[in-house]
């Protein structure tokens, strides 16, 4: 009976186990199949943005993507966001080609002169226009100077995307930067970033020549010295004719003629630069270096939605002008306890009775109705580096939205690189002691006194017990010597009745 039992639960267990492993098998081969994965980064590195989806949904010719490597091959996750990009657009082709097998292959859309072909790259191509990404530019890599942290930004969406855009309409925009004013140049990552999302840099002296014709952008980067009257008026025929202007300010100059292009656009600058007396919204307990409120904007609504800092380190303050006739937009605010130090050598930082009482923006936008837009940024420290750094790109990210909306291209608004960042703390040699003590000698001390106190516990509890059943037991032997003891008495008066009656 009990083997017959044990031979059932064994065949039971048996079928269940083969049944749990074939449903697990059927289940991976269905989402092979489906072509199913699901992006469990914290960053969602390999999904790509609703931006991109966009562009890609909306292409009508059809668009080769070439990877220069075996499918099994190239990377699962760039291979995964690959397949986002076919899955959003039927005209999104994908083509595999190993360089083992095809080694010349990219040579009939890529130069050997002016390019290295790379193992993993792609090639995109439409017809007869195609843009070569090398896979070295997909991830960059950056160590803080005081080597904290490490920081690695996933820029393989950015730079498909972009070139999506190139072979699809073959349009390059055109910023123009103005010279001859002593202008702050753009860090390399900003250019790199510009090239990227399709713009040209040209250089542009409003003192020789008049502003192109192609010229979509206009940028003013912090200058030194003030635009004359004459160059300022072709900036006010340009945004006259619908033309887009951005305005960088340096807080060390007043310059009269370019802000009174600004107050005729509706926007007011602030003397003196913006000091933050919230020490929720600065950085570093620095009150000139101001993490803003980012305002519900259509340029800044990614940033907004996604709740990353920004950081504007010595600004000036910008107010709305009333009777412009303008549409004015505050992006970047401060709190109502800032205020605008006028005496920048003052010995006091508190608030003096000169100083200008906020709130203020720190990035404003202008717009006239079917005329210009112009965007102004009062800070150039914010497009530093290494200002860049402390808030993972987002700067950057906000600058080159700036662009696109600009250029009136909110497509491509946000579509940024992935950001990863890596921290290291650094320790003193008494925190090493501290940390080493206690792994060493601590954690298993902590380990043998719990031991010896469970042990004790036990021992205390067994103890107790033997002696409840000891008492248990005397108390049931009692108890039976109690009966036994009736049953004899009882024994002896039956046997003590029965022989008086025989003697009768």
């Amino acid at each position: 009976m009990m083997r017959n039992k044990r031979l059932k639960l064994g065949i039971v267990s048996s079928l269940l186990i083969t049944g749990i492993l074939a449903l697990a098998v059927i289940f991976n081969v269905l989402i092979e199949k489906l072509n199913v994965s699901w992006d469990l980064s914290q960053e969602q590195i390999y999904t790509i943005s609703d931006q991109t989806k966009s562009i890609v949904s909306g292409l009508e010719e059809d668009i080769t993507i070439y990877v220069l490597d075996s499918e099994e091959g190239f990377p699962v996750g760039y291979r995964q966001m690959l397949q986002q990009y076919q899955k959003n657009s039927k005209h999104i082709l994908i083509r595999y080609r190993d360089l083992e097998l095809y080694p010349n292959f990219p040579y009939e859309y890529v130069s050997s002169s002016t390019e290295t072909i790379t193992k993993d790259s792609l090639i995109v191509v439409r017809g007869e226009k195609s843009v070569y990404l090398n896979a070295d530019k997909f991830s960059d890599y950056t160590l803080s100077e005081d080597y904290s942290s490490y920081n690695t930004s996933i820029e393989f969406e950015p730079l498909l995307t972009s070139a999506i855009n190139v072979v699809n309409d073959g349009e390059t925009s055109v910023i123009y930067e103005t010279t001859g004013h002593e202008e702050h140049s753009l860090s390399s990552s900003i250019q790199t970033g510009l090239m990227r999302d399709n713009y040209s840099l040209q250089d542009l002296s409003l003192i020789q020549e008049d502003i192109p014709e192609d010229a979509d952008i206009i940028l003013i980067n912090a200058p030194s010295i003030d635009f004359s009257e004459e160059d300022c008026e072709k900036l006010r025929t340009y945004l006259e004719n619908g033309g887009s202007v951005c305005y960088v300010m340096n807080y060390e100059k007043t310059l009269e003629h370019l802000e009174a292009l600004l107050e005729d656009y509706g926007i007011d600058v602030a003397e003196g630069i913006v000091l933050e007396q919230d020490y929720t919204m600065i950085y570093n307990s620095i009150p000139s270096y101001i993490l803003p409120i980012i305002e519900d904007t259509e340029l800044t609504k990614d940033l907004y939605n996604a709740d990353v800092p920004l950081l504007v380190p010595v600004a000036k303050g910008l107010t709305e002008k009333a009777g412009s006739g303008c549409t004015v937009t505050g992006l970047l605010q401060t709190s109502d306890y800032s205020y605008s130090k006028i005496n920048l050598n003052s010995e006091y930082i508190s608030r003096e009775s000169e100083d200008i009482v906020g709130p203020f923006e720190l990035a404003m936008l202008s717009e006239r109705e079917g005329k210009g837009t112009l965007l102004v940024l009062g800070s150039s420290y914010m497009l530093d580096e290494e200002v860049d750094e402390v808030v993972s790109g987002s700067n950057q990210d906000f600058f080159l939205n700036g662009f696109n909306y600009l250029l009136g291209d909110t497509d491509k608004i946000s579509i940024r690189g992935k950001g990863i960042r890596y921290d290291y703390n650094v320790y003193s040699d008494l925190q090493v002691y501290l940390i080493c003590g206690m792994a060493i000698i601590g954690i298993p001390l902590l380990i043998l006194i719990a031991g010896i106190v469970v042990v004790a516990t036990r021992k205390r509890r067994s103890q107790i017990g033997g002696k409840r059943q000891e008492e248990a037991e005397e108390s049931v032997n009692e108890e039976q010597s109690a009966e036994i003891s009736e049953k004899e008495a009882e024994t002896e008066e039956s046997d003590t009745g029965s022989v008086g009656e025989t003697n009768r």
